[in-house]
C-alpha cells in the first residue's frame, strides 16, 4: 500500500516538472521570434528586371558573426543549366537565398544585369522567379486553384498540359481531376507526386529564372528522372539552378560550381571537372561506387 500510494504521491511533482520544461521551451521560441520580428526587412527599389544574367560578385554572408557561411563567393547565372554542388553545409541553399533576395550580402553584391538586386522592384522580379524545393508548399485547395494561385489567368488546357509534362495527368483524372482537393501541404498525395505537382504548377508560369533546391531529394526515382528531363528542357531558353546532393543530376550542366565551406573550390562542365580529379571528381566517384553497390544488392 506504501508503495502504490507513494507513486500516486509523486505524479503531481512529475507533472509539474514537465511544466517547467514547456515553460523553458516557450520562454525561448518566444525570445527567437521576438528577435526575428525585430530584423529590418530586405529593402527593394522600382527597377524592373529585364531577364539578364545574375552575377554574385565577391559576396560574404553569415548568419552569426562567429561562422562565415559564404567567402568571397564570385559566380555567374546564364540562360542554361548551371549547377551548385557540394557537402551538406557547405553553403548551396543559402546561396539560392541570396538570389531570391531573402538574404542579403553582408559584403560583395547579387546582380542583375547591371543593377544591383536591392535596386529592383520585388513584385516585376519574382514575376520572373520561380523557387522548387524539397519542401516546396502545396495549399489545401483543388489542383486547379493551385494553379490559379500562382497564375490566375491559366486555363485548363494548359494546366493539362503542364500535368502531361511532368506525367501527372492520368493520376489526377482517375482521382478526381482538376477538382481533386489537395490536403494541407500535399498531405494525400505522394512525396513524388506533391514534387511533380509544384514543377508542373510553376511551369504554367512561364518564369525566366527557375532554381531547384533539391527539388529530387527523398522522391522515387521514376519522379527524379521525370523532374531532371524537365529541368533540361527548360534549360534550353531559361535560367535554370539545379542545386543537388546527387551529382548524377548535373552532369548535362553547362556549368557546375563546386562549394567547399562557402567558398567555391571548383567550376566548369563536368569533364572538366572530372579531368581535374579534385574535390568533384571524388564525391562523384564515390556516390557512383555506393549507387552501384546498392543496386547490386537489390538485385
Amino acid at each position: 500500500f506504501i508503495v502504490l500510494t507513494a507513486a500516486e504521491f509523486f505524479l503531481p511533482l512529475r507533472s509539474l516538472g514537465s511544466a517547467f520544461h514547456v515553460a523553458m521551451n516557450g520562454a525561448s521560441a518566444g525570445k527567437k521570434i521576438s528577435a526575428l520580428l525585430k530584423k529590418p526587412l530586405p529593402e527593394w527599389g522600382k527597377e524592373k528586371y529585364e531577364k539578364q544574367d545574375i552575377t554574385i560578385e565577391g559576396v560574404d554572408f553569415s548568419y552569426t558573426p562567429e561562422r562565415k557561411i559564404i567567402d568571397g563567393a564570385n559566380m555567374v547565372f546564364s540562360r542554361g543549366m548551371t549547377a551548385i554542388v557540394g557537402e551538406s553545409g557547405s553553403g548551396k541553399s543559402t546561396i539560392a537565398g541570396l538570389i531570391t533576395g531573402a538574404l542579403r550580402a553582408d559584403k560583395g553584391e547579387v546582380k542583375a544585369g547591371e543593377k544591383n538586386l536591392s535596386s529592383l522592384d520585388r513584385s516585376k522580379y519574382y514575376s520572373q522567379l520561380a523557387l522548387i524545393s524539397c519542401n516546396t508548399y502545396i495549399f489545401n485547395a483543388s489542383v486547379e486553384d493551385n494553379f490559379r494561385l500562382a497564375k490566375p489567368d491559366v486555363t485548363q488546357e494548359e494546366i493539362w498540359q503542364a500535368l502531361r509534362k511532368v506525367n501527372l495527368d492520368g493520376f489526377i483524372k482517375q482521382n478526381g481531376g482538376l477538382e481533386k482537393i489537395i490536403n494541407e501541404d500535399g498531405g494525400n498525395i505522394s512525396g513524388g507526386q506533391k514534387q511533380r505537382l509544384a514543377l508542373a504548377v510553376n511551369l504554367v508560369c512561364d518564369k525566366y529564372v527557375y532554381i531547384f533546391d533539391e527539388a529530387t531529394s527523398n522522391i522515387d526515382v521514376d519522379s527524379e528522372k521525370i523532374i531532371s528531363d524537365n529541368v533540361v528542357a527548360l534549360a534550353r531558353d531559361k535560367i535554370v539552378i539545379m542545386i543537388s546532393h546527387r551529382l548524377a543530376n548535373v552532369v548535362k550542366a553547362d556549368k557546375i560550381y563546386y562549394i567547399e565551406k562557402g567558398r567555391v573550390a571548383e567550376q566548369g562542365t563536368h569533364d572538366i571537372l572530372m579531368s581535374m580529379d579534385g574535390k568533384y571528381a571524388q564525391l562523384y566517384k564515390t556516390q557512383q561506387r555506393l549507387e552501384k553497390g546498392y543496386s547490386e544488392e537489390v538485385v
